[in-house]
């Protein structure tokens, strides 16, 4: 009896071995509960025989199949992907520009602008000061009285009664009421401003510029170009002179 069981379980064995060798030459599936069955966790093996080749799935680590042969497994995206990522659609690092300013891109001269470097304020800055000086004239009679003086009125009493003198200081204020006489027109008219518009951005100019810092030609040109509205040569030569008396007639009144 005893020696019958030891050949059934020799025969039983040598079924079992006959199996695996099968499963394995033709690359099929092993029986579940096999000693020879996979172990979970999430990694696909493919099995090899021979120098064939076996291959997991997507994103699987390598198998290793016998006698040479390998099973691969496949990283990153099947065909099926849209080949999108966190970054997909995103602006691109060649855009020329980008966000620049014109006058940042085409460039201005290279000058010292001083206080003049507010020029380069948001619109809605520019728009909130151009408001606020309206408005402040607009309640003030004696700043409409010396926005009608002529060039060298302006200059004279600035130069000689300066503390006396009604005018807007905010080097942000002028460059917007300058911004807005670049057109050849001016909103100070509707609050009964008669004077041209000539000297009207002399005067903002002027004094919305350091005392100690000199007005050129390239001051215009740089600071009418990051307004938006250049002006260069003949008239970028007067404006620049005119609007440097007033700087200087400030300096010798302010002190």
């Amino acid at each position: 009896m005893t020696h019958t069981s030891a050949r059934t379980l020799t025969v039983a064995a040598a079924a079992v071995t006959a199996l695996l060798a099968g499963a394995a030459a033709f690359n099929l599936p092993l029986p579940v509960g096999s000693a020879a069955a996979e172990e979970s966790g999430g990694q696909d093996r493919g099995q090899g025989n021979q120098g064939g080749q076996g291959q997991g799935s997507k994103g699987s680590q390598s198998g290793q199949g016998n006698q040479g042969g390998q099973g691969t497994g496949q990283g990153g995206p099947g065909s099926d992907s849209d080949s999108k990522g966190p970054q997909a659609g995103g602006p691109s690092s060649s855009g020329a520009g980008g966000g620049k300013p014109a006058w940042a891109q085409e460039g201005i001269p290279e000058v010292e602008l001083g206080r003049l470097s507010v020029a380069r304020s948001p619109d809605q800055v520019l728009d909130r000061a151009y408001s606020e000086a309206l408005a402040t004239l607009a309640n003030t009679d004696g700043m409409i009285d010396f926005y009608n003086l002529s060039l060298q009125e302006a200059i004279l009493v600035l130069s000689t009664d300066f503390d006396n003198v009604e005018f807007i200081d905010s080097p942000l204020q002028n460059l917007a009421l300058l911004k807005d006489s670049l057109d050849g027109t001016s909103a100070l008219t509707s609050l009964g401003v008669t004077n041209d518009t000539d000297t009207l951005m002399a005067i903002f100019l002027g004094t919305a510029s350091d005392k100690t810092v000199p007005i050129s030609s390239e001051t215009v040109i740089a600071v009418t170009t990051i307004l938006g509205d250049p002006i260069v040569g003949s008239e970028a030569d007067a404006l620049a002179a005119d609007a440097e008396a007033v700087r200087i007639a400030i300096l010798a009144g302010h002190g």
